[in-house]
């Protein structure tokens, strides 16, 4: 069970970048309240958008997916803000799950922050953007969870890979009909209205005030490249952790690694995780 970052960028478009995965696991694809075809039903008269609410819903599927398919339990995969429903749910009912698996993982909005403005800075250094440095510079004296402090590394805080990632977001939002395909129209408008419900929480947030006992296993699989979420904090936080077992795996990619090199995050996955999988 994959659950999509964001908030509300749901992968419901982008199917076929999961052909790959499918050739050797069943994948159930959810558009989490707010985003994609669930916003598309919905609309603005979605209610609680929240994150224990989430957490609720991602439960619900996991138990309707495991009858459907006949299965004891879901191996669970979250992807950047997917991870902090996907680890809530993992500690809440163990019993649902084999493993859980966090790519892009978050450990807190102040120390993915740094990650993004270290980076930021190295690539405004390397180009002599004496501009760009005042700005972050000036923005840094922002408190954490101000919009206008991460707007500084906009154009900054993506690796080449993560780039052509979102250019695939891009020409879906920029298709000829995008104006009146209605799910273009839903997908594209979902952020602005779960993004605000959400982003008290997600800046908020730190995994490290959560439980450290997980009672099933648990993996971080992160590209190499990742400037959005810190490695060396995900690195920490995992090995703080109490778990039947647990690897850290750094692949080639950025932040979106599991999209842009599925080889490597499915060899990740078969080698490391697959064992857990009871079925």
């Amino acid at each position: 069970m994959f659950l999509h970052g964001g908030p509300a960028e749901a992968q419901s478009p982008f199917l076929a970048e999961f052909a790959p995965w499918e050739r050797r696991y069943t994948v159930v694809n959810w558009d989490q309240r707010g985003a994609g075809r669930t916003f598309e039903r919905n609309g603005t008269a979605t209610p609680d958008v929240s994150v224990p609410r989430m957490t609720r819903d991602a439960i619900e599927v996991a138990e309707h997916a495991r009858r459907r398919l006949g299965k004891r339990n879901v191996l669970l995969v979250g992807q950047s803000f997917g991870c902090v429903l996907g680890m809530r749910a993992a500690l809440e009912r163990p019993d649902v799950f084999s493993a859980y698996v966090g790519t892009g993982q978050p450990v807190s909005w102040k120390l993915s922050l740094d990650e993004r403005e270290r980076y930021a800075r190295r690539r405004m250094q390397a180009a002599h953007d004496v501009a760009a440095l005042k700005a972050l510079d000036a923005a840094q004296s922002l408190p954490p969870s101000d919009a206008r402090r991460l707007a500084a590394t906009n154009r900054w805080r993506w690796p080449a890979s993560d780039r052509a990632y979102l250019q695939r977001e891009r020409d879906f939002m920029n298709r000829p009909d995008a104006r009146t395909d209605p799910f273009v129209v839903a997908w594209t408008n979902a952020g602005a209205f779960s993004g605000p419900k959400l982003w008290p929480a997600i800046s908020a947030f730190d995994a490290r005030a959560q439980s450290r006992d997980f009672a099933i296993p648990v993996f971080v699989i992160d590209g190499r490249d990742d400037h959005i979420t810190s490695l060396p904090a995900a690195k920490a936080w995992l090995a703080s952790l109490r778990a039947p077992a647990k690897r850290f795996v750094a692949i080639d990619g950025g932040h979106f690694a599991c999209y842009t090199d599925p080889t490597q995050f499915l060899a990740a996955l078969d080698r490391y995780v697959r064992p857990f999988a009871a079925g």
